[in-house]
């Protein structure tokens, strides 16, 4: 056993095993490398649920506008009203899933896929990738 200079007198320093060193060089390389993988972690959290976001707005202005094109027609035949709908939902980039008309007021459903890698992930964690919004309009 080797013995080296000591801080403590009478104190003996016995190599560490396998060369390693005790000391905290090069902890901040991993403190960082965490730190910035939790950064891009929320990053990714923050622009999925943007996406999500703007994929609601969209379903909802395509299916205010497929309801409004639709209400004029409702009045006279549903098939008219919801042909009128679907155009317009179409036209915006949404799917007319659902057309009700009744007593002169039509009821749509549109919905729209979620765009780029969002979609898997949307699949993986609701079993869904698109967002349906309602609206209803009415001539009165």
């Amino acid at each position: 056993m080797s013995t080296s200079a000591s801080p403590i007198p009478g104190a003996v320093r016995r190599p560490h095993a396998r060369g390693r060193r005790l000391d905290d060089s090069g902890s901040a390389s991993v403190w960082a490398v965490g730190i910035i993988s939790l950064l891009l972690v929320a990053l990714l959290l923050v622009a999925f649920v943007i996406d999500l976001l703007a994929a609601r707005s969209r379903a909802s202005a395509a299916a205010d506008l497929a309801a409004l094109a639709g209400a004029p027609g409702a009045a006279a035949s549903a098939s008219t009203a919801c042909r009128s709908a679907a155009s317009v939902a179409t036209a915006n980039g949404a799917t007319l899933t659902g057309c009700d008309v009744a007593s002169g007021e039509i009821r749509v459903r549109a919905t729209v896929s979620l765009r780029g890698p969002w979609r898997a992930w949307m699949a993986l964690l609701t079993s869904a990738d698109s967002v349906t919004a309602p609206a209803r309009a009415g001539m009165r």
